[in-house]
């Protein structure tokens, strides 16, 4: 071999040996950008190929009554989550999936999109309170359903059902907008919420802290272990005012006299479907009982409500999502004419040995007032007792429009009473003069001062503005924010707040006012428009005080009003109840109240009338009269 080959060769070997150690380097440089520079974020990666995290829901805090009764709580069922990365492209599950859940598969891809709210490799939930029958066939395949996982999970049970239902309120998940207005108080999309009710109003409280578990999986994404875990942290409990033995007996007693009512031939009381009754400790403002009929089931909304069955109660026109406690707006008929006497007492225009003479007819310019039967002569505790819209629109004409606006005002009408519960309470209506002319343009008629002074025309209440106004009456002239929770306190019982009760303002109202307010509901029940509902129960033992109230709605039949309160002398309950359309007060909500009298005070039931026993003929002569307005 020549010089010239050798050197060749060794040209070549050089050649060789730099590509060699270039591409050594290149490697090197490759590994230590790798595992130096970008070791954590890949290390990440990785790690995320082969863990999936999923999210479970804390168990709500509990509702318990003023006796530790449990009335709402969480039980403990499963849920089934999926990540869709690890089955979108495979049909086999997607299939068994749609047919164990009973989804379409349309539907099965549409929440599987909803992963947009969750991390990419996050187990989405596909179907909540998933029964254990669905539970075993999915366990039976579990090797076959990569991606697929089940888990505890717990949800919100009622146990009463519809029971309540608007007090306590539903869950559903959180949209964009309400999680818009959470931002920065630990909720994200996919949480469920309150959605009204006291859910909604102290959902903060209630929700507590979610678990997060970490699966490892394989390759396909079948889980394998859980390699981490975070315990979820309860809510809190409320401790509410409620008593269930009285809203057990508001429940029932309203549902029993709407079937009875429906059951009638008689139009003006068969087409009665719907109305409410609120329960109130007039010493304090404690709210023990709420019903607002027709209701619905919250336990539809847990897991997820069928798009049929959510249709339905929102087409219903009897509109079961309305609390007509706080957002029902009636006039309020008779039961406001106490008012109108409390305003003539306290200015000074009237006192017990004034007269009135009663016609049976009102006439105010070219419109008239009727009321039937004519009552003639009687004092102002008569004109109470018989419900006389003579001794009202003479009364209010004496006061004038505005002062009896302003009366109504300070006992609790036309404003909010504070009660704190989602959907936040309507205002309600008291009209006068001015309100007319800024409102609606137009000059006030004399025949309107008589109507407001009867609770027609320009007027709209709640009845939990009722249940507030007649406790002022009961109590002797302290207007209480209604309470409905009395403390919450944490799964383990430590108290964290408790809410004493609050005198929003105090009226001082003359001991005359009082003692003929008084006597004057008082002889309402005992002789006046009241006296069918409770004849046989034992006023003297236990007297009751209470209106009866008819107000006419334009297209509707008459709608029907009872506010009381019970001993009359030493006062524990005030009870009001609406009927709408049902008639007359005395007919349709009297003996509703009474039923509940009769559960708080013991008193054996057969000791009663039934509710059959009053006829359209006997409420008619307890002189709850309609009235007539005429064209000016």
């Amino acid at each position: 071999m020549n010089n010239r080959t050798i050197k060749g060769l060794e040209r070549r070997i050089k050649v060789v040996t730099v590509l060699v150690f270039i591409i050594f380097t290149l490697i090197l440089s490759r590994l230590w950008y790798l595992q130096i520079i970008k070791g954590e974020e890949i290390f990440e990666q990785s790690s995320k190929n082969r863990t999936r995290p999923i999210l479970i829901t804390a168990p709500r805090g509990n509702f318990y009554d003023r006796e530790n009764n449990l009335l709402v709580t969480s039980r403990i069922s499963h849920v089934v989550s999926v990540v869709q990365e690890d089955i979108k492209d495979n049909p086999y599950v997607v299939a068994f999936l749609s047919r164990v859940l009973d989804l379409s598969q349309e539907e099965l891809f549409r929440r599987m999109e909803d992963s947009s709210k969750y991390q990419k490799d996050q187990y989405v939930p596909l179907k909540k309170d998933v029964d254990a029958a669905t539970i075993g066939q999915i366990l039976e395949a579990k090797l076959d359903l990569p991606g697929v996982v089940v888990d505890d999970y717990p949800v919100r049970f009622y146990p009463k059902g519809e029971w309540a239902a608007h007090l306590f309120g539903y869950l559903g998940e959180i949209d964009e907008k309400e999680l818009a207005k959470m931002r920065g108080l630990g909720y994200r999309l996919g949480n469920e919420i309150g959605k009204m009710g006291l859910e909604k109003t102290y959902d903060s409280y209630l929700k507590g802290e979610e678990a997060v578990r970490i699966w490892e999986v394989d390759r396909v994404g079948q889980p394998i272990r859980v390699l981490e875990q975070k315990k979820y942290l309860p809510g809190n409990n409320l401790h509410l005012t409620i008593d269930a033995r009285l809203q057990d007996a508001a429940e029932k007693a309203i549902r029993d006299h709407l079937a009875w009512a429906q059951s009638q031939t008689n139009p003006n009381i068969n087409k009665a479907k719907a109305g409410s009754v609120v329960i109130m400790d007039p010493r304090n403002g404690d709210v023990l009982a709420m019903v607002s009929y027709p209701e619905f089931d919250p336990n539809l909304f847990v897991g997820n409500i069928s798009s049929k069955a959510f249709n339905e109660l929102k087409s219903n026109p009897l509109n079961p999502f309305s609390n007509r406690v706080t957002r029902g707006q009636f006039m309020p008929g008779s039961i406001f004419k106490p008012i109108t006497v409390i305003a003539a007492l306290e200015e000074g225009l009237v006192t017990t040995n004034k007269h009135f003479y009663c016609t049976g007819v009102v006439r105010v310019g070219n419109s008239q007032l009727r009321c039937n039967p004519p009552h003639e002569k009687q004092n102002i505790i008569e004109g109470l007792k018989n419900s006389c819209n003579t001794v009202m629109a003479e009364l209010a004409f004496s006061v004038g429009p505005e002062k009896l606006a302003s009366y109504a005002k300070l006992l609790g009408l036309g404003i909010k009473t504070g009660l704190n519960l989602e959907p936040e309470e309507l205002q309600g209506l008291v009209g006068d003069p001015d309100w007319k002319r800024t409102m609606r343009h137009e000059v006030w008629y004399p025949m309107e001062t008589a109507l407001i002074a009867i609770g027609q025309s320009f007027v709209n209440v709640t009845p939990i503005q009722l249940a507030q106004v007649y406790s002022v009456i009961a109590n002797g002239g302290n207007v209480y924010q209604p309470q409905l929770v009395k403390k919450i306190t944490t799964a383990s019982g430590e108290t964290i707040k408790e809410f004493s009760p609050k005198v929003l303002r105090k009226i001082k109202l003359k001991q005359e006012t009082l003692e003929v307010i008084r006597e004057g509901l008082g002889k309402v029940v005992s002789e006046g428009t009241a006296r069918y509902s409770f004849q046989g129960f034992p006023l003297k033992q236990i007297p009751v005080a209470g209106k009866t109230g008819t107000a006419e709605n334009k297209g509707k039949n008459d709608y029907a009003f009872f506010a009381s309160y019970a001993p009359a002398d030493q006062p524990e309950l005030v009870v009001v109840v609406v009927v709408e359309e049902g008639g007359f007060g005395s007919q349709a909500a009297a003996p509703i109240a009474r039923k509940i009298y009769e559960e708080y005070f013991e008193v054996k039931p057969q000791s009663s009338v039934t509710v059959k026993s009053i006829s359209p003929t006997m409420a008619e002569k307890t002189g709850d009269s309609k009235q007539e307005q005429f064209a000016e």
